[in-house]
């Protein structure tokens, strides 16, 4: 993953029951392009505000309050809990090389 292959993710973000589908193209100078599919029709919201054009990454990751994708999220999502933007930007990371590929955990314990 990273540099050159398409990172994908998938996402079961709970209750709800849906599913999204995360994919990351880098392209050259932390530049990436993404595509959401998504059961869920605010990610459908959410895939059509961001559009097609590629991402900085620098910027998504690392420019606090200029993140395309949480401003998509702000305006798209009701549920501010749901895991799917956390994702998006791990999968970012992960796609142009900036971090391993890790499957994070939220776990509840009874």
């Amino acid at each position: 993953m990273g540099k050159d292959s398409t990172t994908e993710v998938d996402v079961f973000a709970g209750i709800c029951g849906f599913t999204t589908t995360i994919k990351i193209k880098p392209e050259p100078g932390y530049m990436a392009r993404l595509s959401i599919e998504s059961q869920c029709p605010n990610y459908k919201k959410v895939a059509a505000a961001l559009g097609t054009e590629p991402l900085n990454v620098m910027d998504e990751l690392f420019k606090k309050g200029q993140s395309k994708v949480l401003g998509a999220c702000k305006v798209n999502i009701p549920h501010v809990s749901c895991p799917v933007p956390a994702a998006i930007l791990k999968a970012l990371e992960v796609g142009v090389g900036l971090a391993l590929p890790s499957d994070p955990k939220i776990t509840f314990k009874s």
